[in-house]
C-alpha cells in the first residue's frame, strides 16, 4: 500500500466519527447550547471535508498538497539549473557545432585577457602607492617598512 493510500484511509477513519457525532446530534435535535451547536457544525463540516479528501486520495494519483509538501522541494532539487554551460557538453556532432564552440571560447579568452590586463594595471598602481607611502617589497613578495 502506498503512502498516499494510507493517508487517504487515515482521513476516512477520522471523518467517520466526526460525521457520526455531528449528524446524530443534528438529527436528534438536542442542541442545548450555542457551543454544542458550533461543535456539531464544525464536526459535520470537517468530517465531510476529510471524507471527500480521503476518497479523492484513494481514487487519484496526484497530490493534494495536504501532507506531501516535500514532493515540490524534491522536484525543484531534481531539475537542472538554468546556468548549465555548453562547456558541460563533451560530445559534439558536427563541424558547425565545433566552430560555434571555438568562437565562444575565443570570446571568453579575450574577456579573460582584458580582465587580467585590468587587474595587473590596478595591481601596479597599488604597488606604486605603497612605495610612495614608505613600504618596500621584499624578494619573496612580502611588504616591509623601510
Amino acid at each position: 500500500m502506498t503512502k498516499r493510500k494510507k493517508q487517504g484511509l487515515i482521513l476516512l477513519t477520522i471523518s467517520v466519527p466526526m460525521l457520526w457525532f455531528g449528524l446524530t446530534n443534528f438529527m436528534s435535535d438536542t442542541t442545548s447550547s450555542n457551543a454544542l451547536g458550533m461543535m456539531i457544525a464544525i464536526s459535520i463540516t470537517f468530517g465531510g471535508l476529510f471524507g471527500i479528501s480521503g476518497l479523492v486520495m484513494l481514487a487519484t494519483k496526484n497530490s493534494l498538497g495536504i501532507w506531501d509538501i516535500d514532493d515540490k522541494e524534491k522536484e525543484i532539487i531534481n531539475q537542472p539549473t538554468k546556468k548549465v554551460k555548453p562547456m558541460a557538453k563533451t560530445k559534439t556532432d558536427t563541424s558547425v557545432d565545433l566552430m560555434k564552440r571555438e568562437k565562444e571560447l575565443e570570446t571568453r579568452r579575450k574577456e579573460l585577457e582584458s580582465l587580467l590586463a585590468e587587474v595587473s594595471k590596478e595591481e601596479k598602481a597599488v604597488e606604486k602607492q605603497l612605495l610612495e607611502k614608505g613600504w618596500v617589497q621584499q624578494k619573496d613578495g612580502t611588504w616591509g617598512v623601510r
